[in-house]
């Protein structure tokens, strides 16, 4: 199962650092959830990565109370996001959503679309399989903000995409295969 636990944005890359190396015991994952995106950088686009959910890492495990005893071995202000008092793990459907988006790295991939009336497109990339609905396309820095489902509520994410063409009022839209 995979819960989410908070920290302070900007670390996330060193506390999972920590996690890994003084935490983490077999059969365990902890992981920064990322995602490509291009970037203009001295007048090139180059491929980037970023953080798909700043402030926040992701753990699997299957013994979270465990888990969280051992938290304490790297002393940095490191939190699982609880519901009242139990720490819940992400809805199953929301877990399968980001294997199938990030896979077995973790990396939600930079994807290519076209905007065909209210419909987004996706032909290529990590977005093509997946369903969910964009509050705003960021074109010319290719960049497409999504609705996702998270721990029970909608959370917005930045994915990198491509648009190759436009025909719309620029709306909502809805991400269609």
């Amino acid at each position: 199962m995979w819960y989410v636990m908070q920290v302070h944005t900007g670390v996330e890359m060193e506390i999972c650092g920590q996690c890994r190396s003084r935490v983490m015991e077999e059969g365990e994952d902890v992981f920064v959830m990322l995602a490509e995106r291009m970037t203009k950088i001295r007048g090139e686009w180059s491929l980037t990565m970023s953080r798909l959910f700043p402030g926040y890492l992701f753990v699997e495990t299957d013994r979270i109370r465990d888990f969280y005893e051992r938290l304490g071995r790297i002393g940095q202000t490191a939190r699982i996001l609880r519901t009242g008092e139990e720490m819940t793990p992400l809805y199953p459907e929301e877990e399968a959503y980001l294997r199938m988006a990030g896979g077995d790295d973790h990396v939600v991939r930079y994807s290519r679309g076209y905007i065909e009336g209210d419909r987004l497109v996706v032909i290529s990339g990590a977005m093509k399989d997946c369903r969910g609905t964009v509050k705003k396309i960021l074109r010319h820095k290719r960049l497409v903000i999504l609705e996702i489902p998270l721990m029970g509520r909608m959370a917005e994410v930045t994915v990198g995409m491509g648009i190759v063409s436009r025909d719309g009022d620029g709306g909502r839209v809805q991400v269609m295969n």
